[in-house]
């Protein structure tokens, strides 16, 4: 009687932890990398950017963006009313100016190309993802709905 193997673990899921391992260990480099099919080379820019996200909280991302956001709406709104800053108002625009000199896209001194990536690819991709998945809900709930707003 020949005996029937089961798969436990679905193909794909076996190549990408491989994967990961090999990234983790330092064993996959540039080379082996080249070597990949265009699928797997995908598969391991997706798990770099994991890796990558594991160490960012996102609600610690949000946060410093609201915060670095109400700071420079604080700023802006007494601008435009041609009101003077306080002391402290120009301490928290002290601390904004470090905060956007940290910053490739906003640092006056790096050069595009100096750049450690290339954000305005990243988000121009991930704006017509998001417009795109709008479109679709739009799409969806007028279907079911009948009607696109609320």
């Amino acid at each position: 009687m020949a005996r029937e193997r089961i798969a436990l673990v679905p193909e794909e899921v076996k190549k990408e932890t491989t994967l990961e391992l090999q990234i983790r260990s330092g064993e996959l480099d540039t080379e082996k990398y080249a070597d990949l099919p265009e699928e797997e080379q995908k598969k391991v820019r997706e798990i770099l950017f994991r890796i990558a996200s594991e160490k960012v909280d996102p609600h610690q991302g949000n946060s410093v963006l609201e915060f670095i956001l109400f700071g420079f709406i604080r700023l802006m709104n007494k601008k435009v009313k041609g009101l003077s800053l306080t002391q402290e108002d120009k301490k928290i625009e002290e601390r904004l100016n470090r905060i956007l000199d940290m910053h490739d896209i906003t640092n006056k001194e790096k050069l595009r190309s100096e750049w450690l990536f290339n954000y305005m690819d990243y988000a121009e991709k991930k704006s017509e993802e998001i417009l795109q998945n709008r479109q679709e809900h739009v799409f969806r709930k007028t279907r079911i709905t009948g009607k696109a707003e609320e």
